[in-house]
């Protein structure tokens, strides 16, 4: 993300194997996709950090930076002289950034974690799959993306809190955190009656109707029926007007007691048509519909290409690869296509770095 808003990126890494996302499947043309795509635009340094010489070298680049990120679990860092007490004492206008499992404080603060760690912990998992299934692993490393977008932020605010004190300070992000602050509504459900939610599928706690409904060809989701008034719309749209007058189904709170016979009425209409039909004429009724998209389908949807959502690389190697673009769009952009930058080679950009931050290695 920061690269693609306009920062410049070092990344620091071993020498002999890197990062060992580098290893990480799928491959193309002997490439990482994985790699390639949180690493694009970024610069690749070697360094030894159990090499003193090395050491001095990094030191003489955070120097001259304005933020440093680290994901290592705390007191790592400290062991190379690289906490943040002492940094902030030596660059006192440096922002420390720290990502880790269960952050710099609280009895787990030690523990290692992954992202199926904390969402497991933090009881997303808990929350996601079916009524009658086992707890669910949301289909992405959500946790882990929370942790870089929540930094993200956490930047910027502290570049802007910078230029009017003058002084840089610590980040502190952990993926736990992250997952707790997703939780939304599951947790206030929870702090209302003091018993936990339990998992209701592609269903909505409160709304209905709020769920997938199979078609004559495939499935489609109704995304929401928000209040009465648009489930009277949606009645009329299917040709069954009756339906919103019917007691067990005319007020939201009615809709929700009575949401498994709703779905069952609702389900034998849908089953008539396909999705397609559907779709066009839900959408004229303006209710919120859509359909059960696979990647593929995704690939190809016009409004994520009409938005850059999925952008060529500018890498010749990944020809006919594409990446996923920034969802943030800003006037001061340029007009010109966004491609997704090439990832670095290991150490590509060592000697390059180290002559423009007039770093010398000893």
């Amino acid at each position: 993300m920061l690269v693609n808003l306009g920062a410049e990126v070092i990344k620091i890494e071993a020498p002999g194997s890197g990062d060992h996302s580098r290893r990480f499947a799928p491959f193309y043309n002997g490439k990482s996709l994985y790699f390639e795509m949180i690493n694009g635009g970024k610069k690749s340094v070697v360094l030894n950090l159990k090499d003193a010489g090395d050491l001095d070298v990094l030191k003489q680049l955070i120097a001259k930076a304005d933020i440093l990120v680290e994901n290592f679990r705390p007191g790592v860092m400290a062991k190379f002289g690289l906490g943040y007490e002492a940094l902030h004492k030596e660059f006192p206008r440096l922002i420390y950034a720290s990502i880790s499992g269960f952050g710099q404080t609280g009895p787990d603060a030690l523990k290692p974690a992954y992202d199926i760690l904390a969402q497991a912990r933090g009881g997303i998992m808990s929350l996601t799959g079916q009524p009658d299934g086992d707890p669910t692993l949301v289909g992405v490393s959500l946790t882990d993306l929370l942790g870089g977008i929540f930094m993200a932020q956490a930047i910027s605010t502290a570049l802007y809190q910078r230029e009017k004190t003058g002084e840089g300070q610590l980040l502190d992000v952990a993926l736990l955190d992250c997952e707790i602050a997703m939780l939304e509504c599951s947790m206030m459900r929870y702090q209302a009656t003091k018993q936990a939610p339990k998992r209701v599928g592609n269903r909505h706690p409160s709304e209905a109707p709020f769920q997938e409904f199979r078609s004559a060809d495939r499935p489609f989701v109704i995304a929401a029926i928000a209040g009465d008034e648009m489930f009277v719309r949606l009645c009329a749209a299917i040709g069954t007007p009756e339906l919103a007058q019917d007691p067990r189904f005319s007020t939201t709170e009615a809709r929700h007691d009575y949401v498994d016979e709703l779905g069952v009425e609702l389900q034998k209409i849908f089953i008539q048509k396909p999705a397609a039909e559907w779709i066009k004429l839900l959408e004229s009724a303006s209710i919120p519909v859509a359909l059960v998209q696979n990647l593929e389908e995704v690939a190809h949807d016009p409004q994520v290409l009409a938005r850059d959502m999925l952008i060529d690389s500018a890498d010749p190697a990944l020809s006919g690869v594409q990446f996923m673009g920034l969802p943030i769009k800003m006037s001061s952009f340029s007009d010109e296509k966004p491609v997704h930058q090439k990832a670095p080679l290991l150490g590509e950009h060592t000697e390059s770095v180290l002559k423009e931050w007039g770093v010398k290695k000893g």
